[in-house]
């Protein structure tokens, strides 16, 4: 009996390495993935998140492009990029803002900037800039303002005016070491 009891105990411990070895496989997979350092903080002139979109920034208004501040980047961030969007009852992706290669020394972009980063191209008009929200139908509309910490240039194969939001994401696959995203609403008047 007590040799059937050691044998039973011997595979239990064996069993348990083999699965410890396994696991060790897999963390080895996960350590080469970039690590998301979670603690990227993003804010725009005037609106935080969960909170209300400028007029400003709108069809309702002037339409410039918003201005960003951030902290607290990763010490291996070489450069940023930001994309606004929304998602309407349609289910198509609208895309208002594009804008990549701001360099690592940059920690906020002013209203109105067109000399910092490079410009995709945005889903409205497709133009190489801002376009400003113009949603219709009544109620609020939420938009998910992203800003992404990288730790490379964005591979990108295409001009500039054609970099489309998707095209700039798989560019970045890889390269993003943290991001901050804000959600935001505007109700037209």
């Amino acid at each position: 009996m007590k040799k059937g009891i050691k044998i039973l105990l011997l595979f239990v411990v064996l069993v348990g390495c083999k699965k410890s070895n396994i696991s060790a496989v897999d963390s080895s997979l996960i350590t080469n993935a970039p690590i998301i350092a979670n603690q990227l903080k993003l804010s725009g002139n005037g609106f935080s998140n969960n909170g209300l979109y400028p007029k400003l920034y709108t069809c309702d208004s002037l339409g410039i492009s918003p201005g960003f501040q951030w902290l607290n980047a990763p010490a291996t961030t070489t450069n940023y990029a930001i994309t606004m969007h929304t998602i309407p009852p349609t289910g198509d992706k609208h895309v208002y803002f594009v804008l990549y290669n701001i360099p690592a020394t940059t920690s906020s972009i002013p209203n109105n900037s067109k000399s910092i980063g490079i410009f995709g191209i945005n889903t409205v008009d497709g133009k190489t800039t801002y376009t400003p929200p113009c949603s219709q139908g009544p109620g609020a509309k939420t938009y998910v303002i992203t800003l992404y910490a990288l730790n490379g240039e964005p591979t990108i194969t295409v001009p500039n005016n054609q970099v489309t939001m998707d095209i700039l994401l798989a560019g970045m696959k890889n390269k993003i070491v943290d991001s901050a995203v804000m959600s935001i609403t505007y109700t037209r008047p």
